[in-house]
C-alpha cells in the first residue's frame, strides 16, 4: 500500500467522522443566536448575532472544548479517533519522505509535535468560523425554501471538509520538511562541487598583484643587466654589452678559451644554462 493512498484514505475517513458533528455545532450557535434575538424581539439582527457568536470561538476555554470533544467521540462511536488522527498525519509524513532523494543518508528524523485531538478539533472551528462569517447567510432558515437550506448543508459541509485539509497543512512542520527532505542533499553536493573546484584551482594562481614599485625595480634591473638577442633563423645568441668592457687576456696562452666558441658549441644542445 502506498504513502499516497493511505494519506488518501486516512483522511477522507477523518472527515466523514468530523464534518457532521462540527457543522451541527455550528448549526447549534446559530439556533442559540436566533433563540436570543426572537426572546428580544431583534429577528432582523439573527445573522449579526451569528457573527459575532463565531467571533467568540477562539476564546473557548478547556472547559468548552472537552465538552465538544466528548459530545463528538459519543456521536461518531469512534474511540480511536485519536490513533486515526495520528495516522493521518504520519500518512502526510511518510508521503513526503517518498518525493525525497535519497543520498548520503537513508533515513532523515523530523521533529514533530502532533496535537491531540482537542487542539485539533479546536483549531478546525476556527478556521470554519472565519469562513462562515463571510457567508453567514448559508445558516438562514427564514423566509428560505426548503430546496435551498439542503443545499446551504451540503454547502457548509463540504467547506468543513475543506477547512479540515487546511487544519492538517497547518500542522505539518514544514520548514523541517523542506530542509530535510528537500534541501540537504542539494547543499552536500553543492559543497562538494566547491570543494572539488578548490582542488582543482592551484594554489599560487588565487590572485595576481601589480606593484608600481615592483615594476620601477625591475626596470632599474634591466637597465643594469645586457640584452640578450636569440636567433630564431640560425640559433645563435648574441650578447650586447652596454659598458663594452675590453677582453681580459688570458694569464696563460695554451689553455685560452673562446666563449663564444663554447657557447655556440651548446647552443645545438636540449637544454641551455646561462649563468650571467
Amino acid at each position: 500500500m502506498s504513502a499516497e493512498f493511505a494519506k488518501t484514505h486516512l483522511r477522507e475517513h477523518l472527515v466523514s467522522l468530523l464534518v457532521a458533528p462540527v457543522a451541527e455545532g455550528f448549526w447549534s450557535i446559530y439556533d442559540s443566536a436566533k433563540e436570543l434575538c426572537e426572546r428580544n424581539g431583534q429577528t432582523d439582527q439573527i445573522l449579526r448575532t451569528f457573527q459575532n457568536m463565531l467571533t467568540r470561538i477562539p476564546d473557548w476555554n478547556e472547559a468548552t472544548l472537552t465538552t465538544e470533544e466528548e459530545r463528538i467521540v459519543k456521536q461518531t462511536k469512534c474511540t480511536y479517533m485519536d490513533d486515526l488522527l495520528m495516522g493521518v498525519f504520519i500518512s502526510y509524513m511518510k508521503a513526503f519522505a517518498n518525493l525525497h532523494y535519497k543520498g548520503k543518508q537513508s533515513e532523515l528524523k523530523i521533529d514533530f509535535q502532533r496535537p491531540n485531538l482537542s487542539k485539533f478539533i479546536h483549531e478546525l472551528y476556527k478556521t470554519s468560523a472565519r469562513k462562515f462569517w463571510q457567508v453567514a447567510y448559508f445558516f438562514k432558515t427564514v423566509g428560505v425554501t426548503a430546496e435551498q437550506q439542503a443545499r446551504n448543508r451540503q454547502d457548509i459541509e463540504k467547506m468543513i471538509a475543506e477547512c479540515m485539509e487546511q487544519v492538517i497543512r497547518g500542522f505539518l512542520p514544514w520548514e523541517a520538511i523542506a530542509k530535510k527532505y528537500f534541501n540537504e542533499d542539494g547543499g552536500a553536493e553543492a559543497e562538494s562541487e566547491s570543494e572539488s573546484e578548490d582542488e582543482e584551482t592551484p594554489s599560487g594562481s588565487k590572485g595576481v598583484s601589480f606593484g608600481d614599485d615592483e615594476s620601477d625595480d625591475d626596470d632599474e634591473d634591466d637597465d643594469d643587466k645586457p640584452e640578450i638577442h636569440l636567433g630564431e633563423e640560425d640559433g645563435t645568441i648574441e650578447f650586447e654589452d652596454l659598458d663594452k668592457p675590453e677582453p681580459v687576456p688570458a694569464p696563460e696562452p695554451e689553455k685560452e678559451i673562446d666563449p663564444l666558441a663554447e657557447i655556440e658549441g651548446k647552443v645545438g644542445e636540449d637544454t641551455l644554462v646561462l649563468n650571467l
